[in-house]
């Protein structure tokens, strides 16, 4: 698709309806109508315990409920309360995801690169992420953030491209070795590749594998490099040389992560220590 087509495509109205982002800039503009709608929408309630649930002043309530019945988001019931419409319903649950992905945004800032093109969750799970660099007086803070969570993990499940440091690579052998970790590690061939040509790294394979490590290799591209280490997940930078990446312990992004890499580990193939030779 050319520049221009999809300069027409931005401008054209069917893209951005006036009414559609009116009623965005409506809601938007206020935060006490993002939270009398969203209250409607947990539960039908009369003005009075509208006030008392959201501490909005009744002046401002008032006029806000009126607005929303106008928009046929919030209905009055025949015994007196008010609640939210299907319409109401669905805006506000839509404004709630829109905002949660916006805050996840500037939570994420750049790394939000490093997630997977098509992300299979909503953005807004990685709102209260972390983002974890290298800092001014511990460049391989990352590398030493993930290695301490292995060192004391009992559970580890990996989609990578890239091999781990040593520190990291000596905990997981470690961990398999003393009977503490189970793993489903999954690696690309390119990977397998660059550990056949380190002959000390090789070693360390073979002992992983053989103590009973589960090691598969996947043939091609892979959407991101991703780690789970029991309860937390990691994003890594895309770029092979970078120790940086996303931390979260959302339990939706777990589930996430988890289907992926058992989705890849189903079309790869199981390793044995003769992978190695």
């Amino acid at each position: 698709m050319s520049i221009h087509t999809e300069l027409a495509n931005m401008t054209d109205p069917d893209t951005f309806p006036e009414g559609a982002l009116e009623d965005i800039a409506y809601l938007s503009r206020s935060k006490s109508r993002v939270t009398i709608l969203a209250a409607l929408a947990a539960r039908p309630c009369t003005r009075r315990e509208l006030e008392d649930a959201t501490g909005i002043p009744r002046t401002t309530l008032d006029r806000t409920v009126n607005e929303f019945e106008e928009r046929g988001w919030v209905v009055r019931t025949p015994d007196g309360n008010y609640g939210a419409t299907p319409i109401g319903d669905r805006v506000a649950a839509e404004s709630k995801n829109f905002v949660g992905a916006i805050r996840a945004i500037r939570t994420l800032g750049d790394a939000v690169a490093w997630l997977p093109d098509g992300l299979a969750i909503g953005l807004r799970h990685f709102a209260e992420a972390t983002v974890r660099r290298p800092e001014p007086n511990a460049m391989n803070a990352p590398t030493t953030f993930a290695t301490k969570l292995m060192r004391e993990a009992t559970e580890f499940a990996c989609l990578v491209n890239t091999l781990p440091s040593v520190g990291f690579e000596d905990a997981m052998v470690n961990g398999v070795l003393d009977g503490r970790l189970t793993t489903t590690h999954v690696i690309t061939d390119g990977e397998l590749a660059v550990l056949r040509e380190d002959a000390d790294r090789v070693s360390r394979w073979q002992t992983y594998v053989e103590a009973g490590a589960n090691l598969y290799c996947y043939t091609g591209r892979i959407p991101c490099n991703l780690l789970v280490i029991d309860n937390t997940v990691l994003i890594l930078d895309r770029q092979p040389e970078a120790v940086e990446g996303i931390e979260s312990t959302n339990s939706v992004v777990r589930s996430w992560a988890q289907e992926l890499i058992s989705e890849h580990r189903e079309d790869a193939e199981r390793l044995d220590a003769t992978a190695f030779a």
